[in-house]
C-alpha cells in the first residue's frame, strides 16, 4: 500500500496518477481509468468543499486488498476538514433529466458510485475517511 500526505491542491492529482501506476499491478491495469477518474473527482470535492481553520491536508492511499475475499483496488484520500459525508447528498435519481432541470453538482460523485464497487465514509480521528473498492475481477 502506498501512503502520502499532500496539501490540498488540484495540483497534486499528477502525484496521485503517479502513485495508482505504482501501485497498479500490471494484472489490474484494466482498474487505471476508473481509479484516476475516481481520485480526480474526490480530489475536486475536497479542494471545492473541505473546509476548516487551517491548512487542509490530504493523506492518500491505494493499493490492492480484498473485499468479501476477491482482489480490489483500494483508493483512500482523508482530509482534515469539518466533518462532511459527501455521498449523504448524492441523488436519488443519478443524473436522470435535462441540463436545464438539474440542479448543480453531483454528477462527479455519482460517477465515484457508479464506478465503485463498494465505498464507505468514516469521521476518525477528526478526519473524513473514504474508502473507495474497485474489484479486481
Amino acid at each position: 500500500m502506498i501512503t502520502i500526505q499532500i496539501p490540498a491542491s488540484m495540483e497534486q492529482i499528477l502525484v496521485l496518477r503517479k502513485n495508482i501506476s505504482e501501485a497498479l499491478p500490471e494484472k489490474y491495469r484494466e482498474l487505471t481509468f476508473r481509479a484516476e477518474l475516481i481520485t480526480e473527482e474526490l480530489l475536486t470535492n475536497i479542494c471545492k468543499y473541505a473546509k476548516n481553520d487551517g491548512e487542509l491536508e490530504i493523506s492518500f492511499a491505494c493499493g490492492m486488498s480484498f473485499i468479501d475475499r476477491h482482489p480490489a483496488f483500494l483508493i483512500e484520500l482523508a482530509d482534515t476538514g469539518n466533518e462532511h459525508n459527501p455521498f449523504t447528498h448524492l441523488r436519488q435519481d443519478g443524473i436522470a433529466g435535462s441540463l436545464e432541470e438539474r440542479s448543480v453538482g453531483g454528477v462527479g460523485l455519482h460517477l465515484v458510485e457508479e464506478m465503485a464497487s463498494h465505498f464507505v465514509y468514516s469521521w476518525v480521528d477528526s478526519k473524513n475517511k473514504i474508502q473507495i473498492f474497485l474489484n479486481a475481477e
